[in-house]
């Protein structure tokens, strides 16, 4: 018991002594019969494990994004989509994903289309919707347009724009 408890004491000692910058200096340093280290970090790592400075992400510009109509700064947000396509995994069902969102976004050039990979299907959504209601409006003149088979909505991230 006696000896555990000499030994984390110890340890603690030397957790608590030795800064990352003495850790760093002691593997760096030239040793005789021993071969060397070089360690290559940005200063900005160095001051933060050393606590000379903390870090603050650099805040990004608000520049203002256009797609289609919309115009703002781009966030996302839980909302809805419209699937217009869900097939297989076939090198055809993601030309015919692609060709049913163009078909969409023809039409209805406010939306944009989403061609994505799911193991293993092809999916295309259109939209960024973030009531039920306005996704509702949408799939009713989708599904006038007969534009694709059994279009449904679907909770997504979406992009917003404000």
């Amino acid at each position: 018991m006696k000896r555990f408890l000499s030994i984390t004491l110890i340890l603690f000692m030397c957790a608590v002594t030795m800064s990352a910058q003495d850790f760093i200096k002691h593997i760096t340093s030239n040793v005789a019969g021993q071969g060397t280290v070089t360690v290559h970090q940005d200063t900005l790592i160095d001051n933060i494990v050393n606590g000379k400075k903390q870090y603050v992400p650099e805040k990004k510009d608000d520049k203002k994004e256009v797609v289609g109509n919309l115009t703002g700064k781009k966030m996302r947000a839980r909302g809805y989509r419209i699937q217009v396509y869900w097939g297989g995994s076939a090198r055809t069902e993601q030309t015919n994903a692609q060709r049913v969102g163009a078909r969409v976004t023809t039409l209805f050039p406010e939306l944009q289309a989403y061609t994505t990979f799911e193991s293993p299907n092809w999916r295309c959504r259109v939209g960024d919707f973030v009531t039920y209601k306005d996704a509702q409006a949408y799939l009713k003149k989708i599904n006038e347009a007969k534009l694709s088979k059994g279009a449904t909505i679907v909770k997504s991230e979406v992009y917003i724009y404000h």
